[in-house]
């Protein structure tokens, strides 16, 4: 019986935290973060899915400070950024020197 209910608690866990996920597209081109301006929902998961499309960028890696986020971003390959926003208002990413390619969440 314990197994059974720990089983079906796992599976519905697994089947919410799949749906919930919001999924957004984000390129970095020679103009930056392409969009740079993207509405999020405190304490709703996202799925930023980021692609750099040039090396003609200072933006080789991506940040988001308040969130203790860095990840690489290798040239034309997609890098998943997973996280729940934990407050309103904004949310600033961008590349790793500093906000100086950027956007707002």
């Amino acid at each position: 019986m314990t197994q059974f209910f720990l089983a079906s608690l796992l599976s519905i866990f697994l089947s919410l935290s799949a749906i919930a996920a919001e999924s957004i597209p984000v390129k970095v081109t020679d103009k930056g973060f392409e969009p740079n301006k993207i509405a999020v929902t405190k304490g709703k998961p996202v799925s930023l899915a980021v692609t750099r499309t040039t090396d003609k960028t200072c933006a080789t890696k991506v940040t988001i400070p308040d969130l203790n986020v860095e990840k690489e971003l290798p040239l034309n390959k997609t890098v998943v950024l997973n996280f729940t926003p934990n407050k309103t208002g904004e949310l600033r990413y961008g590349c790793a020197m500093k906000q100086m390619v950027g956007g707002v969440l």
